[in-house]
């Protein structure tokens, strides 16, 4: 007797759970985030129920389509990392045992792993279940809506009180929401956005006024998040837009969004040249602040350690996770001054080009980008495609891999894709 394919597939509550997770990734025990306990367990209890059903168990046709082009991504970070071993590593002092050669790359692909198999599972059960699937997008854009009115909040209180809450952070007055940083809040809130907007496709007319008040919500919330690369997303995203939707209307709204956008990313731009005079002269401002992080940690050394590493090792690169291992190296420092913390590139695919080796990065990517083709072959809805562009383009400017919120829009747009029928 075969089992049913919804014994292999975790409830709405849960899969509303991991949405909400994934909306704080600062939520964490040490170095490990709740979610991917949460993603742990949940894919335990998969297996006893697989193993009780003898394995026969009927997966969705997304399993099929995604799954084995995700184990030959994983199993080819696997090797290109093992075979990193051979390679010098500087370790920062005094990190976690889950940071130390080896261990780091071995929890990336834990996380990268638990990623795609949480991406299958979503996508497969929500294309089945409009109900799961309103839930889901329920989840994930209430928390953000939580936190924008807390980090608003925080920041009022802040500006007219000088009372400091953990929502807003730096001497910028940045807004970071459940993260770490603004600038990849300012991203997830972009994210959430795309949610709202799914969720309104679903039902429309119901969600006609309270669209329009949650975008202003979240776009209040990302200009105060300082977030650059989010503005650039948004508008990216919006532009898109334009070329897709076959409605004038929505053409129009989108391309005002756009210009809006880009104009709100001006206001920066006294930020974005600071960033490029000191990029030109990084190795000078390195030695006059050697300790100060601004000057050598974060993007604008990795603009210069990062391009060292591809050129040293195009084809394997130097194992996933490990850049914060080796950017002490002094072959990638050439006179930069070496750091006592953890230390992350920012830079999204080019960072990963350093650690898989460029053939498999752009793999990688063009594997990020399948739904977004299929969205458009399958002529789906704009606002599913625009979905579907999102994590491959959040990927360019500079989220890391182990955030699962793009994972989670993307198994959305795929959930959609599957499933045309509105429910009311």
């Amino acid at each position: 007797m075969r089992a049913s394919e919804d014994a292999a597939i975790p409830g709405g509550r849960l899969l509303a759970f991991f949405a909400a997770l994934s909306a704080a990734p600062a939520v964490r025990i040490g170095d490990v985030q709740i979610l991917e306990v949460a993603q742990a367990l949940a894919l335990c209890a998969a297996a006893v129920v697989a193993i009780h059903a003898r394995f026969r168990v009927r997966l969705p046709a997304i399993w099929r389509e995604y799954g084995g082009r995700y184990l030959a991504l994983l199993c080819a970070c696997a090797a290109v990392s093992a075979f990193s071993l051979r390679l010098p590593f500087y370790p920062p002092p005094g990190i976690s045992a889950l940071k130390q050669p080896m261990a780091i790359s071995a929890a990336r692909l834990a996380e990268l792993f638990l990623a795609m198999v949480s991406l299958l599972f979503v996508a497969g059960a929500l294309g089945r279940n409009p109900r799961w699937r309103r839930g889901v997008l329920d989840a994930f854009a209430g928390v953000a809506m939580v936190s924008a009115g807390a980090s608003i909040l925080g920041w009022l209180l802040l500006e007219g009180a000088g009372i400091w809450t953990p929502v807003v952070y730096d001497f910028n007055d940045r807004v970071r929401g459940f993260f770490n940083e603004g600038g990849p809040y300012g991203m997830f809130l972009v994210a959430a956005s795309l949610s709202v907007l799914l969720r309104a496709h679903l039902q429309p007319y119901r969600y006609r006024f309270q669209v329009p008040a949650t975008l202003g919500l979240f776009g209040v919330t990302l200009l105060l998040s300082g977030s650059k690369a989010g503005l650039l997303a948004a508008a990216g995203l919006a532009a898109a837009g334009v070329l897709i939707s076959g409605s004038r209307r929505h053409r129009l709204t989108l391309l005002a969004a756009a210009v809006l956008f880009l104009g709100l990313l001006a206001m920066f731009q006294r930020q974005l040249v600071t960033y490029w005079l000191l990029y030109q002269d990084i190795d000078e401002a390195a030695a006059y602040h050697p300790a100060d992080p601004n000057f050598v940690m974060g993007r604008v050394t990795g603009a210069l350690i990062v391009p060292r590493m591809i050129a040293a090792h195009p084809i394997g690169g130097i194992g996933l996770g490990n850049y914060s291992l080796m950017r002490n190296d002094p072959e990638y420092l050439q006179g930069l001054p070496p750091v006592d913390e953890w230390d992350l590139t920012g830079m999204g695919l080019v960072g990963a080009m350093a650690e898989l080796g460029i053939p498999l990065a752009l793999c990688l990517f063009a594997t990020l980008l399948r739904p977004l083709r299929m969205a458009r072959k399958r002529k789906a809805a704009s606002v599913i495609a625009l979905a579907a562009a999102f994590q491959p383009l959040s990927f360019l400017l500079g989220v890391n891999l182990n955030f699962f919120y793009p994972w989670l829009v993307t198994a959305l747009a795929l959930a959609s894709q599957q499933a045309d029928t509105v429910t009311p």
